[in-house]
Formats: C-alpha cells, sequence, structure tokens
C-alpha cells in the first residue's frame, strides 16, 4: 500500500481541555476522530506550479495557455489533465505519460525546493499532532509528491496518505476519504475534511464525514456551486475550538 511505510506517529488520546482563553477545547466539545487533508490548493499553494508545467507544454508546440482553462483542471487526476492537453489543447508528439512525466518532473522539482505552505496551516498541523488528532494526506498527485510533503511537515503530523498510485478511484469518488478513514480505523463520519477543488469538494460531500472549503486559492466559487455550506480563506488564526465547531456541519 502507498502509506505503508508512513503508518505511525500517531499520538495516543484526544485533548479535551478546559475551554481555555488560549484555543483549546472545552470537554464539551468534540475533536474529530481524524483529519483528512487535501494536498493542492488546501494544504499547499501549489498550482502556479502546475500552471507554469502547462504554460511550458503548450509554448514547446507554439501556443500559449488560457489561465481560464488552467483553472477548470484545479483539483483532477494527472491523467485527466494529460488527456486534456493532448486531445484539447494539442500537443504532438507526447503520449499522456510523457505529458504526465513532463509536468511532474516540473513540480517535483519546485516542491523539493520549498513548499508553498498556504497561510498558516503549518501551525495548525502541529496543533492537531500536539492534541492527539491523527491525520492523513489525501491526494491525487504522485507518491513522490506526497511523500516530499509528509517529510516537510511537522514531524509525526501525517500517518500516512493516498496518492495518485493508491489503488482506489480518484475524487470525485470518495474512495480515497474512504480509504483514509479505513487506514486510520476511525469512522468516516467523524472525520473532519479540508479540499478546495470541484473535484475535491464532491469527494468530501459524498464521503459522509464533515468538510470545509478553503478559498484562499480555489478559482471556484464553491458556495455558489452548492458543494460547501462552511467555508475559510486560510488558516490564520484557527483554534482547536474552530475544528470542534466544524463537525457534524
Amino acid at each position: 500500500m502507498a502509506n505503508s511505510e508512513l503508518q505511525g506517529g500517531l499520538a495516543d488520546g484526544r485533548a479535551n481541555a478546559d475551554g481555555n482563553a488560549d484555543g483549546t477545547v472545552k470537554q464539551s466539545d468534540r475533536l474529530p476522530a481524524a483529519v483528512l487533508w487535501d494536498m493542492d490548493g488546501t494544504l499547499i499553494n501549489s498550482e502556479p506550479y502546475w500552471g507554469e508545467s502547462e504554460a511550458q507544454l503548450l509554448a514547446r508546440a507554439g501556443k500559449v495557455w488560457d489561465p481560464e482553462v488552467a483553472g477548470t483542471l484545479q483539483g483532477s487526476s494527472l491523467a485527466f489533465v494529460a488527456d486534456f492537453m493532448l486531445k484539447q489543447a494539442g500537443v504532438p508528439g507526447m503520449s499522456a505519460q510523457d505529458v504526465i512525466d513532463f509536468m511532474v518532473a516540473y513540480v517535483y522539482r519546485k516542491e523539493v525546493e520549498a513548499l508553498p505552505w498556504t497561510n498558516g496551516v503549518y501551525s495548525v498541523l502541529e496543533m492537531l499532532r500536539d492534541a492527539g488528532v491523527p491525520q492523513y494526506l489525501v491526494t491525487s498527485s504522485p507518491k513522490p509528491m506526497a511523500r516530499n510533503l509528509v517529510e516537510q511537515a511537522p514531524a509525526g503530523a501525517f500517518a500516512g496518505y493516498v496518492c495518485n498510485e493508491t489503488p482506489v478511484e480518484h475524487k470525485p469518488s470518495p474512495q480515497p476519504y474512504l480509504y483514509a478513514a479505513s487506514q486510520l480505523g476511525v469512522d468516516i463520519a467523524d472525520c473532519l475534511i479540508f479540499e478546495d477543488s470541484v473535484p475535491g469538494l464532491t469527494a468530501a460531500g459524498a464521503s459522509g464525514a464533515s468538510w470545509v472549503s478553503v478559498t484562499g486559492y480555489s478559482s471556484i466559487d464553491a458556495r455558489e456551486l452548492g458543494l460547501a455550506s462552511q467555508f475559510i480563506r486560510d488558516y490564520t488564526g484557527l483554534t482547536l475550538e474552530d475544528i470542534a465547531g466544524f463537525l457534524g456541519k
């Protein structure tokens, strides 16, 4: 399994503090059984990297990439993007795997140098880890990218990851999230998901979990599309009480 090497790092128990003003949760508040994270556009703002890779690919064919078209591909699987690039955008002399390899290599180099963490999210990862809340990465990106993020995240924050190579249906199917919950041994109904794209929010909504739309780097209007009812721009100032408050909504 794609996540086997990353099991462990789960803290036992769950925080239940006395409701102090420092952001700890009250006895009456219930933290998620796990927090499940999308990667691109949610944990990190990598969409510009992917857009650059697509633009460079089209430039080879003497074409200019339309940013609005690029926005419609946000959150899609690599196979879908590659098929679109070949059939709709017109990239001659390349196979779908050639397109995927080019894009992945470009973005991976950028992310290894430095991950563009979303505002405030690194502190939230630490906060949840310290509170004993299991966390799992659920992405359609390839395994090297998922592993790189887990390695650059706070030590012990992630119990594992679902990636492009994991043998489950991709988003918008809820299967990646159901798989993550099963790997953690928790009920998906007790989990919280952070997402940003149409496929991801669709998957989250169909999973049975509570979910939040992260809007800061998204090109869609999730509220207008009816894809979510809870929204945050980024994670600045987010507390355990806020996390608990997202459940069941």
